[in-house]
């Protein structure tokens, strides 16, 4: 049955597959439309003009998507999660480490998207009702509605996706019309940045969202139909949603100094509409989060049930955010993140270049091509982990506030992603041409 596929690492079989270009636009839509990337375009100004804002926006998600997309192909192509891809370049016990990585921060992003939108609901709803906060309230509804979405299994989302995407077009219209008519756009436009953040830092920051969402994209394009349809469904969804968010982050924050879009719609007036953008674009967004952690769960753990696991997530990501300010613990989601990036340039360089595909039944097995020496694939773990210290010594001046010679001009000049990324290939291409 295609929904037990939905919930097993084994490869879905090609007359089970039923997404289409629209069914992966609908998700990649959703996927970054919502309240964490209007904040994270809002850090591009007013550091950056609004003009030199949409510049990097639209290059960053040219680059960053185009990664997406190939991940997404490598996972039409084998019907397989990302995780199991990793087996491929890193070995199967190999793949263990990254599964545990991605396991915690997918954990700790379900918690942030909760906490973000109950802060935010929380605002809203004060402009209704005077009284004290509900947002023990709020982030109890957010979680169960985001871990309800999710078990309802990969084939409902089609419809579910579909409708959330209509809505957040329109409310996002709507939410562009308040701003440009409240304000001068081409005045805002044109006023200078202040200065204080180099372009490629604001580049790198665009094309770190896309490259966030890598070790999960391979969990959804394994349902699609098409290779074409699964790779520009997840490029001109992610485009269109997470560009659209990026920019009336810039924008609002440019205008009013708000870096919440929903707090100028909820300061006009338009409560209702508000409310909707949060429940809505909270829940295309944290499903992800929580199926992925399910999946990448069971990589390490073949026996473990994937619809327990989600409740798992959903409660664990709610309790965090019950109990500890996002503030406590994000600087520890962005470093694990930051190896993501050098796996990702493994996995494209390993697939695509080194053995030009792989079989997808041998990733599941504990012998043949990707059991390398026990399991682990050495060469690839040396590379891996020389590529995460290389991205932190790049955004140690960003993340950390310390200047390392050398590396924060480069990280200065080219930003961190780039850089990374080009190493990475660079040297696991050189590696993987000795051969045993």
């Amino acid at each position: 049955m295609a929904e037990e596929c939905g919930y097993s690492l084994r490869p879905v079989p090609r007359e089970q597959r039923s997404f289409g270009f629209l069914d992966n636009f609908a998700i990649w839509f959703g996927a970054d439309m919502g309240i964490a990337v209007f904040w994270a375009g809002a850090l591009l100004t007013p550091f950056l003009s609004l003009r030199d804002a949409l510049i990097a926006i639209i290059i960053g998600h040219v680059i960053g998507n185009f990664l997406m997309g190939l991940v997404g192909l490598m996972g039409a192509r084998t019907g397989v999660p990302t995780m199991v891809l990793a087996r491929g370049a890193l070995g199967i016990r190999g793949s263990y480490l990254p599964s545990i990585l991605n396991y915690i921060q997918l954990v700790g992003w379900t918690a942030v998207m909760i906490d973000v939108a109950a802060r935010a609901m929380d605002t809203v709803y004060a402009g209704f009702v005077e009284g004290g906060s509900l947002y023990i309230v709020w982030a109890v509804v957010f979680g169960a509605a985001v871990t309800l979405w999710t078990i309802v299994g990969p084939e409902k989302w089609k419809l579910l996706e579909k409708m959330a995407v209509a809505l957040l077009l329109i409310l996002s219209a709507w939410l562009v019309y308040v701003v440009t008519t409240r304000f001068d756009f081409w005045e805002l436009f044109n006023r200078p940045g202040v200065g204080g953040m180099p372009f490629w830092i604001g580049l790198d920051l665009v094309i770190a969202m896309p490259i966030s969402w890598i070790p999960l994209i391979a969990d959804y394009a394994r349902f699609s139909r098409s290779l074409r349809g699964c790779f520009w469904g997840i490029y001109l969804g992610h485009f269109v949603g997470s560009g659209l968010c990026y920019f009336l982050g810039a924008l609002t924050n440019v205008a009013a100094n708000f870096p919440d879009p929903i707090a100028i719609v909820a300061a006009y007036g338009l409560g209702i509409p508000a409310m909707l953008i949060i429940l809505f674009s909270t829940t295309t967004t944290a499903f992800l989060d929580i199926y992925s952690a399910a999946i990448t769960f069971k990589n390490v753990f073949l026996r473990a049930s994937v619809r327990k696991q989600v409740l798992v997530v959903g409660m664990l990501g709610t309790g965090i955010a019950l109990l500890f300010p996002p503030e406590q613990y994000e600087w520890f989601l962005l470093f694990i993140g930051g190896a993501f990036t050098s796996l990702a340039a493994i996995m494209l360089a390993d697939f695509f270049l080194v053995k030009r595909g792989y079989n997808a039944y041998e990733l599941l097995r504990r012998e043949g091509n990707y059991w390398y020496f026990g399991g682990v694939n050495i060469k690839a773990v040396v590379v891996w982990a020389f590529g995460f210290i290389f991205y932190m010594l790049l955004a140690a001046s960003s993340l950390l506030g310390v200047e390392v010679p050398v590396f924060s001009s480069i990280a200065g000049m080219l930003g961190c992603s780039l850089p990374t990324l080009a190493v990475t290939v660079v040297l696991y291409l050189a590696l993987s041409s000795f051969r045993r």
